[in-house]
């Protein structure tokens, strides 16, 4: 008897153990491919944070750089810097206390001289800088380059004889002195205008003649103020003034005069 090669086979049932083996296996691929894309997951927001990381590693730096830039103080000025110009006037003095003068000094490429008006930095001293004429230059044994000076006060830095200190009502006003002293050359940042007017006389505007103005003189003695105009200085302090007076007259014009109730309203101010 010839037997087909196409025989029928009865279906079975798997058997229960069968089952849990399939189940079994099935929930640990299914865990498998959940700890797959978890870990994907963590390794994606680790990659983030470490760029968020850098990213903010990089502004901190950023910042820390722009910091120090503001810090930073000024390059140091060196006394070799300052230099004299032109021939000696005279000498005075002997060993270490010889003292040569001149007509004029460079320093960061600009040339100032004898009765210059200038502002001067004095660091941690004041948050303004002094102003003030220079009186004489002079060089030392050592090199150093020295300035004697002739200073004006801010309306906030003159002590009055009582106590306190006079009302600022314009900052571009300053009260003369005869007080004098040393300063270092290099402590001159650049030149200013003073305009020396009598009370008598209107203030030039400030867009068309920019610079301060005088009209007091400030008695660092007694600490009070006295009027440019008053006739009863020394001879030549006398002098000094009415040259300074005439100095600016002549760069002013013909400023109009006051009425005499402006003058004693501008005396009771000061």
């Amino acid at each position: 008897m010839v037997l087909s090669r196409i025989q029928s086979f009865p279906q079975v049932s798997p058997s229960e153990d069968e089952e849990a083996f399939v189940r079994e296996r099935s929930l640990r691929q299914k865990s498998a491919r959940t700890d797959e894309i978890m870990e994907g997951k963590r390794m994606r927001k680790k990659v983030r944070y470490c760029e968020d990381d850098e990213k903010e590693t990089k502004r901190k730096r950023k910042r820390n750089r722009k910091k120090d830039e503001d810090v930073t103080p000024p390059k140091e000025v060196k006394p070799d810097d300052v230099k004299p110009v032109g021939g000696p006037v005279k000498v005075t003095g002997g060993g270490r206390e010889r003292k040569t003068h001149y007509r004029q000094f460079e320093y960061g490429g600009n040339r100032y001289g004898l009765e210059d008006s200038v502002l001067l930095n004095q660091g941690h001293y004041s948050p303004m800088p002094y102003v003030a004429i220079i009186k004489d230059i002079t060089q030392k044994q050592n090199g150093r380059i020295r300035i004697l000076v002739q200073w004006f006060y801010r309306q906030e830095e003159a002590k009055k004889k009582g106590g306190g200190y006079w009302k600022v009502n314009d900052k571009r006003r300053l009260f003369y002195s005869f007080h004098r002293g040393e300063a270092p050359a290099e402590s001159v940042m650049h030149r200013c205008m003073v305009y020396f007017v009598p009370v008598h006389k209107q203030l030039p505007k400030r867009r068309d003649n920019p610079g301060f103005i005088v009209q007091k003189l400030y008695d660092t003695d007694e600490k009070k103020l006295r009027n440019l105009t008053d006739k009863d200085y020394e001879v030549a302090k006398q002098h000094e003034i009415d040259i300074l007076v005439e100095k600016s007259m002549s760069l002013l014009g013909d400023l109009p005069d006051l009425e005499t109730e402006e003058i004693l309203n501008m005396g009771e101010s000061t």
